[in-house]
């Protein structure tokens, strides 16, 4: 059960990465008001296509993992990925038009990404997970 909530809670971060990545690539003004950080017009985008890619990529590397049942690696990702959201809160309380409501998804982003890195990696091995041969199986297949 535990492990489901996890995989879960995990396939929809990724995904909400994905659509996250995609907005600031098609909509990079309004993805970066989304972030917490008004440009003035005229700015340049360079940075918004550069932090939507690694939103897509983030995301895709989520999806694949939980659909490839990679718990431990996606749990890595997750927990080492912290930092993301981390420097991304940073980003917005050096603005001066950083409020609470526009630091909130990263400081849940933060705690979603330890919360869901923990409990991959302290969760038992599945069955599955398990590729080692018992060796009365290796001595039977000898002769």
């Amino acid at each position: 059960m535990r492990r489901s909530i996890t995989r879960g809670l995990s396939l929809l971060t990724g995904l909400g990465l994905v659509f996250i990545g995609v907005r600031f690539l098609l909509a990079p003004r309004v993805g970066a008001e989304g972030f917490g950080v008004f440009l003035p017009s005229g700015s340049s985008y360079a940075f918004h296509y550069a932090k939507g890619i690694r939103d897509v990529f983030s995301g895709l590397l989520m999806v694949v993992f939980v659909g490839r049942g990679y718990d431990r690696a996606l749990g890595w990702v997750m927990l080492l990925g912290t930092l993301i959201p981390s420097v991304d809160v940073a980003v917005v309380l050096a603005q001066p038009t950083a409020t609470l409501a526009l630091e909130l998804p990263h400081l849940i982003a933060i705690g979603l990404c330890l919360g869901l890195g923990i409990s991959f990696l302290t969760a038992p091995a599945a069955a599955a997970d398990f590729s080692v041969r018992q060796p009365q199986a290796l001595a039977g297949q000898a002769s």
